[in-house]
């Protein structure tokens, strides 16, 4: 295969009016620009649920299977477009064949995880204004799952805007003190030695510690200095796990990345047997204090989590679904850097290119039907 130039590929948005691309979201997809995207969020079409007349749909494939495989050859392409710190959030839904439940949505997720995906959530969109529906021996349906996607990198630092997205608390996070003499457990009159959960220690004193180091040195400083005395002394990490009696906890030690974590106190002392390092770390990695610790709400507020309850949206069109807004807001707000590219591969009404402009990202919309985008 020859190598593609720049002139093979789509140009890429330069203001929030969305850049729109008619055809097989395949095809459209392959004249993406190699990780130019921040995040993809999107809504395909389920399987046998209708049929939009419209030659090479997706979702009226003989089978489920059929379904899944042409889906997860979407999530390669989107894999290569998609920027290292970028995010999929893909919405799915679920279909019966001869009242069987197909788990179309596991399928597929599965799928990409065996192609080089990071699933990182299964997000339950739960339909409170959700349709009534007949059925009397089963429970009804009343949510759908949006997976949300990363590339497969520990390297790696996605995007994740937490302070974006924050919903307010129910409760002003006030500590509680304790009722009198109501606790009588094993810590009362040692609440000091209680231990480092601030909820336990809230039901037992009013006075709530942890122990921490006085110093925190950068992970980076210490794994290069460890890293040094172990090659020094040409012990490996294995043999390290075995003289600890640990299992898989000294490699943590020796590494940068996000797997990487620093000995505790004790494990210090340790080491440094094994190792026979100097000192010039010691002080550093062993000297701790008890720090007073609060149970206190977030001053921005709280993390949404992976239950949203969201309304349908509703639409004009017959037999035509609808994104609802919340969830390509609740993506781009996340995952989106303001100088970012959204994309959505089965775009519709547009509803993801109208959020994203609202947002002031840049978007790209892929649709097969040209009726949708008037």
């Amino acid at each position: 295969m020859s190598r593609r130039t720049e002139s093979d590929f789509v140009s890429l948005p330069v203001d929030t009016v969305s850049n729109l691309l008619i055809g097989d979201v395949i095809e459209q997809l392959n004249r993406i620009p190699d990780k130019s995207i921040s995040v993809v969020v999107t809504s395909p079409p389920y399987w046998n649920l209708r049929d939009y007349e419209v030659e090479n749909q997706i979702g009226k494939e003989k089978s489920p299977q059929e379904y899944v495989e042409k889906m997860i050859k979407v999530g390669d392409e989107i894999l290569r477009i998609l920027r290292d710190d970028g995010a999929y959030f893909l919405n799915v839904g679920d279909s019966y064949v001869d009242k069987n439940l197909q788990m179309i949505p596991s399928r597929i997720a599965i799928g990409m995880q065996n192609r080089g995906w990071l699933l990182r959530n299964q997000i339950i969109w739960y339909k409170p204004d959700h349709m009534p529906s007949p059925v009397k021996t089963r429970f009804s349906n009343t949510y759908e799952s949006v997976f949300l996607f990363t590339k497969n990198d520990w390297e790696k630092k996605v995007r994740f805007d937490i302070d974006a997205i924050r919903i307010p608390h129910k409760t002003q996070g006030e500590i509680q003190k304790p009722k009198g003499d109501a606790y009588n457990g094993k810590f009362r009159g040692n609440e000091k030695n209680i231990g480092a959960s601030p909820g336990a220690r809230m039901s037992v004193s009013s006075e709530k510690y942890t122990l921490k180091r006085k110093k925190e040195l950068p992970l980076n400083i210490i794994c290069d200095y460890l890293r040094y005395w172990r090659e020094k002394r040409k012990i490996g990490v294995q043999e390290i796990d075995k003289i600890l009696r640990y299992k898989h906890t000294a490699g943590h030690w020796f590494r940068k990345d996000a797997g990487g974590s620093l000995p505790l106190p004790d494990d210090w002392m340790k080491l440094k047997k094994i190792l026979n390092f100097d000192a010039q770390y010691d002080k550093e990695m062993t000297e701790t204090h008890l720090v007073l610790q609060v149970v206190q709400n977030h001053p921005n507020g709280k993390n949404p989590g992976d239950l949203w309850r969201i309304n349908t949206a509703k639409t004009g069109y017959e037999h035509f679904a609808v994104f609802p807004e919340e969830i390509p807001r609740m993506a781009i707000k996340s995952c989106c850097p303001p100088e970012g590219i959204v994309l959505d591969p089965f775009a519709g009404s547009g509803t993801t290119g109208k959020v994203a402009k609202e947002l002031g990202r840049k978007s790209i919309l892929i649709e097969l039907q040209s009726d949708f985008v008037k």
